[in-house]
């Protein structure tokens, strides 16, 4: 068993995160910065359709796909030194794929007369578009490129931006070109990396192993009812305030959560790096104190980012966002704190990943997407549509308190300084009040406050990223 080199470990996180920072970030960035667009040119109607769809193209992917991607990520990091090893976990799992999505083809055809929805044919094609780019960022990860990952994802997203743009601000085609944009995008993703990585050389019916098949099976089962669950308590709400409400308030939580995925991109791009390092080094000597240091530094930095955003809103919210959906500034308080949550629980699911522990995500998880619907039918008959990010943040809770007291009993200790966890509080009141503040100056001043604070409570892992770029 190696040692852990804290240096080199920091150094290759903050570098990978930077990769990959750059072939996403910037795009979905522009995509945020185009709500206002969105938000004038498309009714409450249209856009709670684009979001119902995607969302239930979400759950259907999470189903059909097994969650295949994570395990062959998963196998390929630990087999990077075996040539022949790489091909049949390759060869074994894009052909296991492709059949996957002839079968549910196949399915869909039957079962599409029974789909009351408008443009269904996009739950057929979106699927197996975004299976694809999936399983082929899996392996390209896996074998190490990330900075073909990161242009792969961003020739994606590029492609998704530039026709939702044209369909909709150029040639006025509507909402059917811009799901035509959803589909474009994944499946040109994927190619640039299947191309430009050379991945057609790891794949060949050959060295398809029905072993190995089994062995990734095994791995990826148990994620499938995990990612169910995750997938339903983030679109639940959606479906839930869609069927007993109407679509229109649906297109107000599209835009209101928005605001919560400029934060969720931030941190599963930090995470995407974040897993792999603690596959690679969480049975080296000194691994899990080096877990339990980064988790702390790292909770901070994502708490301070979440509270940052909510005292950003006064001064932004009018600018981004039009007239017609102003409704929805009162649920981004309640989304900011219900993702905080949810990028705790990432940090702590790599230390399942790294343990084999399939099985034990997908209890809680599975746990919490109940707690999630449950609460959600019940307030929203009372309080509406604020239903929706409360019975996240249920949900979302429920999975962290459960996960730290699980990993803290059986595996490494994680714990947290009760005086960043008050400051962390205090700043969330003071970034509160500036929310439902109405007096500019209030908010800019409560703003350099928090701002002053976050600097405080982040020097280390501020320090650390100053080190890892001066030994680059």
């Amino acid at each position: 068993m190696s040692s852990i080199d804290l240096n080199n470990t920091n150094k290759a996180l903050f570098k990978n995160t930077g990769i990959i920072a750059i072939g996403q970030i910037s795009t979905k960035i522009v995509n945020f910065l185009l709500l206002p667009l969105y938000t004038a040119l498309l009714t409450t109607q249209e856009y709670g359709l684009v979001d119902i769809l995607s969302t239930y193209s979400a759950l259907i992917v999470v189903i059909v796909g097994l969650q295949i991607n994570q395990a062959v990520f998963r196998f390929l990091v630990t087999n990077r030194k075996n040539k022949e090893k790489l091909i049949e976990i390759c060869s074994t799992t894009f052909f296991c794929s492709v059949i996957i999505c002839l079968i549910y083809s196949f399915a869909f055809l039957i079962i599409q007369y029974f789909i009351p929805l408008q443009c269904k044919w996009y739950l057929l094609l979106q699927v197996i578009a975004t299976i694809f780019l999936q399983l082929i960022s899996g392996i390209t990860r896996g074998l190490g490129n990330n900075i073909l990952y990161s242009f792969g994802n961003f020739i994606s997203a590029f492609i998704t931006i530039i026709l939702n743009v044209f369909s909709i601000a150029v040639f006025h085609m509507g909402v059917e070109m811009m799901l035509i944009g959803y589909i474009a995008g994944p499946f040109f993703g994927g190619l640039i990396m299947l191309y430009f990585g050379k991945l057609y050389k790891y794949i060949k019916i050959s060295f398809f192993s029905f072993s190995e098949l089994k062995i990734i099976i095994n791995y990826s089962l148990p994620l499938v009812p995990n990612e169910l669950s995750w997938t339903l308590i983030h679109s639940s709400d959606r479906m839930i305030v869609s069927s007993i409400l109407n679509v229109a308030m649906n297109g107000l939580i599209a835009v209101a959560s928005k605001f919560s995925y400029i934060y969720t991109t931030v941190f599963s791009i930090f995470n995407t790096s974040w897993t792999e390092q603690v596959v690679l080094h969480y049975k080296d000597v000194g691994g899990k104190k080096y877990i339990n240091n980064m988790f702390e530094k790292v909770v901070v930095f994502f708490g301070c980012l979440a509270i940052g955003i909510i005292a950003c809103m006064p001064l932004i919210f009018k600018i981004l966002v039009n007239e017609q959906y102003k409704t929805c500034y009162g649920l981004i308080p309640f989304y900011m704190i219900a993702v905080f949550f949810n990028a705790t629980i990432g940090m702590i699911s790599a230390i399942y990943l790294a343990e084999n522990e399939t099985k034990k995500v997908a209890m809680s998880t599975g746990a919490a997407a109940v707690i999630n619907i449950l609460v959600d039918l019940v307030l929203i008959r009372w309080i509406g549509i604020y239903a929706a990010p409360i019975s996240s943040i249920c949900g979302y809770a429920f999975i962290t308190i459960w996960r730290v007291i699980d990993v803290n009993r059986r595996h490494c200790k994680i714990t947290m300084e009760i005086k960043k966890v008050v400051l962390l509080f205090m700043m969330l009141l003071l970034s509160l009040i500036s929310y439902w503040s109405t007096n500019t100056i209030v908010n800019i001043l409560f703003l350099f406050i928090i701002f002053i604070f976050a600097i405080l409570l982040n020097k280390s892992i501020i320090k650390d990223l100053v080190l890892s770029i001066k030994k680059q």
